[in-house]
């Protein structure tokens, strides 16, 4: 009976001091949004949230200039740099596709300006909330 008492007492302890596990996590918040490039949505691209000044980054596709950023319950709250870059557009449907097929049906990669990725200056603050937080981005060369 001791040895019930002593497991119970480590087991209360490790739930109640914690064991660097999911309570250490930031806080999140599912991103979405638009990507416009000289008034056109982006067809295809990735967005990165950096936050500042350290942190887990965060990532989502762009797809027909629409994003949403959801892994690991979304976007980490606070200050973020936004990094966002073109992409090959891959098919919608590659089922059965050989790896030739694919390629010749990928459209190339949009380009979007270095100002936008390498030492971006685009900023989001995703504040926190239950609801999808909503950021728009409307790029020019």
């Amino acid at each position: 009976m001791p040895e019930l008492r002593i497991g119970l007492y480590i087991l209360i302890t490790l739930l109640l001091a914690g064991c660097g596990g999911i309570g250490d996590a930031p806080d999140r918040r599912i991103v979405t949004g638009t990507v416009t490039l000289n008034g056109t949505p982006l067809e295809g691209g990735v967005i990165r949230f950096l936050p500042q000044p350290t942190g887990p980054i965060a990532a989502g596709k762009i797809r027909d200039g629409k994003y949403e950023v959801i892994n690991k319950g979304g976007v980490p709250l606070g200050k973020h740099r936004v990094e966002i870059k073109g992409t090959p557009i891959l098919p919608d449907d590659t089922t059965g596709m050989s790896l030739g097929e694919m390629d010749a049906a990928t459209k190339p990669a949009i380009k979007v300006p270095e100002k936008y990725y390498k030492d971006s200056q685009l900023e989001a603050t995703v504040e926190a909330g239950n609801a999808p937080f909503t950021v728009d981005f409307e790029l020019k060369d």
